[in-house]
């Protein structure tokens, strides 16, 4: 293994450039700017690039090269005017990587070469060469445990506090994407400085996402709340979000209800995380439905999951209509599906 070749891989965009970005400020301070090299592919022609990743640094002991976007993808089956055409650019990539392939070995020991794939294609000879080469460094979603630890140490370091279930509160309204965390918690930091992060501070300040809208409005039918079902709804809208994904949100919800109660049926002692293997969906949306379904009986969600699809049948035969300018039948629609759950 070279010691001085990483990959960086992972759906964790957040940690995996907060972590180019530590690299790069550790080598400015001992190395400055000049040898510090970040390439894109997509800008650069892959010969160019190996020469820069094997260039001898300038009056200092290292280069660190960051290299992205590299065309690691599958032939693509063009359908364009000219297939000849992209057939001879994918002929042209496969050998520049089979060329950067075989130069791996001989980038020197003064040059530390990062190759940044959030989502390499594994099925590549180049990948698997360079996994073979290289150390790898995977930067997965935090869930549980390590996504509160992670908000602990991001609301510290601005200069707030947090308690664990207000923290589990503010991933229930802003999903696990840290990038979305991240800015919430900067805006409530700004907001209320030296201050603790409160779920009224929460509600105050933090957009909630659509998914967070649909479980609120399914928490609602669950206790027949049909006002607060229908201020949602209309949030949502008012949002900007188009009730078509809105609707099938919805009906994605009470699918996920339905298998809930099934599972919780044939499986007693299950919990979210064995119901999240079954049925391969995240951990936290699946804690977050078991919680939901203790308010429905079965026969509920049945009968509500049927009239969800007597709607969407209606759609796909134009008894109703909805179009970007005009939402009205279709809000209509869902408002008395609301109506009927809650008020039978």
């Amino acid at each position: 293994m070279n010691k001085n070749l990483f990959l960086f891989i992972g759906e964790e965009t957040y940690l995996l450039n907060a972590q180019v970005n530590e690299w790069k400020q550790a080598f400015r301070e001992k190395h400055g700017d000049i040898n510090l090299d970040m390439l894109d592919a997509d800008e650069k022609p892959l010969n160019e690039i190996m020469a820069a990743a094997t260039a001898v640094p300038f009056l200092a002991d290292k280069r660190l090269i960051f290299i992205y976007n590299l065309p690691d993808k599958a032939k693509t089956k063009a359908k364009t005017k000219n297939p000849d055409t992209e057939s001879e650019k994918d002929e042209k990539r496969d050998e520049d990587l089979k060329r950067l392939e075989k130069s791996l070995s001989d980038i020197p020991n003064t040059s530390v070469v990062v190759f940044v794939q959030p989502n390499p294609d594994r099925r590549r000879s180049f990948y698997k060469k360079l996994v073979a080469v290289a150390e790898v460094k995977e930067f997965s979603a935090l869930q549980g445990k390590s996504l509160m630890e992670w908000i602990q140490k991001e609301v510290e370091s601005k200069k707030i506090s947090i308690y664990p279930d207000t923290a589990e509160y503010l991933v229930s309204l802003t999903g696990q994407n840290l990038w979305r965390l991240s800015q919430e918690i900067s805006k409530m930091a700004s907001h209320s400085p030296n201050q603790p992060i409160t779920k009224s501070l929460i509600d105050q300040v933090v957009t909630p996402t659509l998914e967070a809208n649909i479980f609120s409005l399914t928490d609602a039918l669950g206790v027949k709340d049909h006002r607060k079902a229908i201020q949602n709804l209309h949030i949502t809208m008012e949002a900007g979000e188009h009730l078509i994904p809105v609707f099938y949100m919805v009906v994605r919800q009470f699918r996920l209800l339905l298998q809930a109660s099934s599972y919780m049926s044939n499986n007693p002692n299950g919990n979210y995380a064995s119901f999240a293997s079954s049925l391969k969906i995240n951990p936290f949306v699946a804690r977050n439905t078991l919680s939901q379904v203790k308010h429905f009986t079965s026969a509920e969600l049945k009968d509500a999951y049927g009239r969800l699809l007597e709607i969407d049948l209606s759609m796909k035969t134009s008894r109703i209509r909805t179009t970007a300018d005009n939402q009205d039948e279709l809000a209509l629609a869902i408002e008395r599906f609301i109506l009927k759950f809650c008020c039978r």
